[in-house]
């Protein structure tokens, strides 16, 4: 086996197929959203410079963070650093051997936005797979050395299986806590929240002109046939609905969101096919026919 391509491989399929996407859309509302009081986050220092709250040791049960404490710590701690630290580019003289854990391998500031933050989190990623794939098998199983700190008889095959680990398990808990984010935030919209519980009489009491883009086809998602309908025709936009209609078979639900304007042609961001290649795939050949045939 290689060990390199292999356990690189590893991390560049959860980055590219699970996380990476489940990031898009990330908004500075988000990635400082503080969902209880006791949690840590970013705090500005004297100097006006971004910190991460807590430090060494923590607590015995440290506190809920945020995405933004999250995302600098993959950034810098579990990837920047230990890339420039054993693979190069560190701004440090390598006469100074630093270890991996010297926080001066990633001088860049903490980003304050989403958007930088989500740049640097790349750049980091990049770094660390660009250093693991330049290792061959020999390399693999080498000691780290001094740059390893403790860990300093540790091979760089472990610290690839351990920062593959790492990444895999704070990018678990940003998606948690964006989808925590989502549910409280639909929470607060009495529209949405009626839409996402299925109670039809209430989203029609309530109105439907201007419902957020995308509620329709929540609702298709989750079955509520009749939620899509009253959305559909109180003005909500049907997009996306359509597919799940023609992956269930509704045939009747699709006629209406088609009147209603749902494109035959889109495509869905996770697959790349048209309603009619949904209805195809769960079976429903007869439906698939009519939505090709328009």
């Amino acid at each position: 086996m290689t060990w390199s391509s292999d356990l690189a491989d590893q991390l560049d399929f959860y980055w590219t197929v699970h996380l990476w996407p489940r990031l898009a859309g990330l908004t500075d509302a988000e990635y400082l959203w503080r969902p209880v009081d006791d949690v840590w986050s970013l705090t500005a220092d004297a100097t006006g410079a971004l910190r991460p709250d807590g430090g060494e040791p923590e607590p015995p049960t440290p506190p809920l963070t945020t995405i933004a404490w999250r995302m600098d710590h993959l950034t810098r701690g579990v990837l920047g650093t230990r890339a420039r630290s054993l693979f190069g580019g560190s701004p440090v003289p390598a006469s100074e051997n630093a270890d991996m854990y010297d926080e001066r391998h990633w001088p860049e500031p903490i980003p304050a936005t989403a958007d930088q933050a989500l740049v640097r989190l790349q750049q980091a990623i990049d770094l660390w797979q660009a250093g693991v794939k330049g290792l061959d098998d020999e390399a693999m199983l080498r000691p780290l050395g001094p740059r390893g700190g403790s860990y300093a008889d540790d091979s760089y095959a472990a610290l690839t299986l351990h920062i593959n680990r790492e990444v895999m398990a704070h990018g678990a808990e940003i998606c948690l806590l964006r989808d925590l984010y989502r549910a409280e935030r639909n929470d607060r919209d009495p529209l949405v929240a009626a839409a996402l519980r299925g109670d039809v009489d209430a989203v029609v009491t309530l109105g439907t002109a201007y419902a957020p883009a995308g509620l329709a086809a929540e609702a298709a998602g989750r079955r509520e046939w009749a939620v899509v309908r009253a959305l559909v025709e109180g003005g909500a936009s049907p997009e996306g609905a359509l597919h799940y209609a023609a992956a269930a078979g509704e045939g009747e639900l699709a006629e209406l969101l088609i009147a209603h304007g749902a494109r035959l042609d889109a495509l869905d961001p996770t697959y790349g096919q048209t309603p009619s290649g949904w209805a195809e795939f769960r079976g429903h050949a007869e439906l698939a026919g009519r939505l090709r045939a328009g």
